[in-house]
């Protein structure tokens, strides 16, 4: 588990666009933290807000958030952004307790993909068909991520949702609602290993060899019926 996030911010009185771009404009993002039955406006700094975004897991950890010196525990449940520029122009927090029950996108983990059997020794290739799952669980058991062990993977074999291995207190919610198993991931043969086994075999004299053509007579052989049909005559 990485180093706790943590963030600070103040609350806010004023509200309404101009405020709102007033804020912006002094790299200020408005924005709000609900949860436990209320909701209260909040701002903080830009750079601060940039810097735990940079954490690729972001929005599957628990964020530990000062507000005007008092902390909550949240989650980051959403990020608007500036169409034009990228930058962040409102974020929301969620207040969870250890017992929270929350659904949260988690990111996979794939591991091991240097070592694959169905790559090493099969030619294959690896394929990500999800970045992420959706999962439910407490707030206390959320994982910042899901590992897939691709070592033994094999050619032509695919993993599963319902075969993830979840950590204890975590279930996948399709699952949950019944369904349709998905892949995470494949191993499938490389368009370069097929192009490689499709290259025709190319003799001496130039022409192509396959697999039924009539193997060349032996020249000596040859030469002793040709000696022999001459002593008869």
């Amino acid at each position: 588990m990485s180093e706790k996030i943590s963030i600070s911010g103040e609350s806010r009185q004023e509200t309404g666009k101009a405020n709102s771009r007033g804020l912006r404009s002094s790299e200020i993002v408005p924005g709000v933290i609900y949860g436990e039955e209320k909701s209260s406006n909040i701002k903080v700094l830009e750079k601060d807000l940039k810097k735990i975004l940079e954490n690729p897991s972001i929005f599957s950890q628990v964020i530990d958030l000062n507000i005007d010196g008092s902390p909550f525990e949240v989650l980051l449940k959403d990020i608007q952004r500036n169409p034009r520029n990228d930058r962040p122009s409102h974020v929301d927090f969620l207040v969870v307790s250890k017992d929270t029950k929350v659904t949260v996108n988690v990111p996979l983990k794939f591991i091991n993909e240097d070592i694959c059997v169905g790559v090493k020794q099969q030619g294959g290739m690896i394929s990500h068909l999800r970045n992420e799952v959706e999962v439910l669980c407490s707030a206390a058991s959320l994982p910042e991520f899901i590992e897939i062990d691709t070592q033994n993977i094999e050619l032509n074999q695919s993993v599963m949702m319902s075969e993830i291995s979840l950590p204890e207190g975590v279930e996948l919610t399709s699952v949950l609602n019944d369904l349709q198993d998905q892949p995470v991931l494949s191993c499938a043969v490389t368009r370069a290993s097929l192009e490689i086994d499709d290259d025709p075999v190319i003799g001496e004299d130039g022409e192509e060899v396959t697999d039924d053509a009539e193997a060349p007579a032996d020249s000596s052989q040859t030469d002793e019926s040709q000696e022999e049909e001459s002593s008869d005559n």
